[in-house]
């Protein structure tokens, strides 16, 4: 899960040419192909309220490091829409290499920003509920543990931002929460952000401390550590993310 800080403030001047057009198509086709694990937006290992700005494209890449595996290759798109101060966010990934699955995994997210809907000038929290790992055949949801339904809500406090929510996945309901902090890097965003998520049906927790860095308009770098509190060994995430805006 990936994705924490909206996007909703970057530009959004792109042009969408007839070769960027058939490049998005066949990197769609490519993708299609693919299986995975569904990633909403939302911090390192969490899923937040946040969505991806309006008519907004993000095309993801990462990979999974440590814990003794072989490293795991993911590709990913996800896209936000706005209509009526109401949010909606849907997407799909796909792992890469002969281990993955053999199709694809969806998610959808839909979110409510109280302050819009009540244009309020207050700071109120943002609520969504959704669905991640969503497989097209039954096949695929068993390998995926089935869809994963959750709600979650971010307020933001001015000088960091909260998220708490709760998912529900077969032998292993797991309750959330993290926080987030952005600020200004050589004039470019930087959000720091860790998170803690109920791992192996509530036996432990997953924590995790990572950041998100716009390096550019149109191209954002993510990172971050995960480590169990009781037994495991760390895993590690290297994520790249363009983004476009139609």
């Amino acid at each position: 899960m990936t994705r924490g800080i909206e996007l909703s403030h970057r530009p959004s001047d792109l042009p969408c040419s007839p070769v960027l057009r058939r490049t998005l198509a066949a990197l769609l086709l490519a993708l299609a192909a693919r299986p995975a694990v569904a990633t909403p937006t939302g911090l390192n290992n969490i899923i937040t309220a946040d969505t991806p700005a309006d008519k907004e494209i993000v095309f993801q890449a990462f990979a999974v490091l440590g814990d003794e595996r072989t490293t795991d290759w993911v590709l990913g798109v996800k896209g936000g829409l706005r209509p009526w101060n109401q949010r909606f966010e849907f997407g799909f990934d796909g792992r890469v290499g002969e281990s993955a699955p053999t199709s694809l995994v969806l998610q959808f997210k839909y979110a409510l920003a109280f302050s819009e809907l009540l244009d309020s000038d207050s700071t109120l929290p943002v609520a969504a509920v959704g669905v991640a790992n969503a497989g097209v055949t039954g096949d695929i949801r068993d390998d995926v543990d089935q869809p994963v339904p959750y709600f979650v809500v971010t307020q933001d406090f001015d000088w960091f931002r909260g998220t708490v929510g709760y998912q529900f996945q077969p032998d292993n309901n797991a309750g959330f929460f993290g926080f987030d902090k952005t600020f200004e890097l050589f004039d470019r965003d930087f959000q720091f952000r860790t998170d803690f998520l109920q791992i192996e049906d509530q036996d432990q927790w997953l924590g995790s401390v990572g950041f998100i860095y716009f390096i550019h308009e149109h191209f954002a770098f993510e990172s971050w550590m995960s480590v169990p509190f009781e037994h495991g060994e760390p895993t590690f995430i290297l994520k790249i993310d363009l983004i476009f805006n139609f």
